[in-house]
């Protein structure tokens, strides 16, 4: 009875064995170039999976080729228009560190800080990504001034400022309907030295000299409200404080 139990489980094991070499078949040898091709292929035509794997078999069968170095770089792509920004900046990232002096590494750079801003969040959230991103661009000006992406990088930079900007004009709007002037005032200062030259400007001068006047600095405010009425005279809120203020 036992030799029968015996066999009837090292039946079943083989039996499994061979439907799982069913289900993962090897792979067949081709050359680097060959899935390359197949994966570039692949990825114009939006075959994203078939795209992947043939990247990811460049590297697997030919990894000291020049097709896996460009392997690495275009997975990045896939994984970008997949949408999954953490696994395509982990691509470029690699990307950067095993070929740093490649010509190539400053497009790995530039996809790296676009994913962060691709991830961004809505002004009234957190703005962790555009954060970072702000910071990959501006690395990315500093290390390639002359690269054609440094100038691509400008439009952005001043697009990641603008929702950084936002969003501390709705945390200390938030903080002053609440009447928490102090905190209020602590964000609006600090928005007054970074960002006076964007818009909304008018709105943060509002907010600083009513600020400063609840708070009874009312030199301040009176400083803040002579500024509004100076830089934008036909703003709403000029009226709006004249009779606090304005006396």
């Amino acid at each position: 009875m036992l030799k029968k139990l015996l066999f009837f489980f090292i039946t079943i094991f083989l039996v499994a064995c061979a439907v799982n070499e069913k289900i993962i078949p090897e792979e067949p040898e081709k050359s680097a170039f060959e899935w390359y091709n197949s994966g570039i292929q692949a990825y114009i035509n939006h075959d994203y999976e078939k795209a992947e794997h043939d990247l990811r078999m460049v590297r697997e069968q030919h990894p000291g080729s020049v097709y896996a170095k460009k392997a690495y770089l275009r997975l990045g792509d896939v994984y970008f228009a997949k949408g999954e920004h953490i696994l395509a900046r982990e691509a470029y990232g690699r990307f950067i560190k095993y070929y740093p002096n490649s010509p190539d590494a400053v497009y790995a750079q530039y996809r790296i800080a676009l994913s962060f801003w691709r991830c961004r969040n809505s002004y009234d959230r957190d703005q962790t990504p555009v954060i970072k991103a702000l910071k990959a661009f501006v690395r990315l000006k500093k290390e390639h001034p002359l690269s054609a992406f440094a100038h691509q990088a400008d439009t952005y930079i001043m697009q990641c400022v603008d929702e950084i900007y936002r969003h501390e004009l709705f945390v200390s709007r938030f903080y002053f309907r609440l009447h928490n002037y102090n905190a209020a005032l602590n964000r609006l200062t600090f928005m007054s030295h970074h960002f006076s030259d964007l818009n909304f400007t008018d709105e943060m001068l509002y907010l600083l000299a009513m600020s400063c006047y609840y708070l009874g600095r009312q030199d301040d405010a009176q400083l803040f409200f002579n500024e509004l009425k100076k830089k934008y005279p036909q703003s709403r809120f000029v009226e709006e404080i004249r009779d606090k203020i304005g006396k």
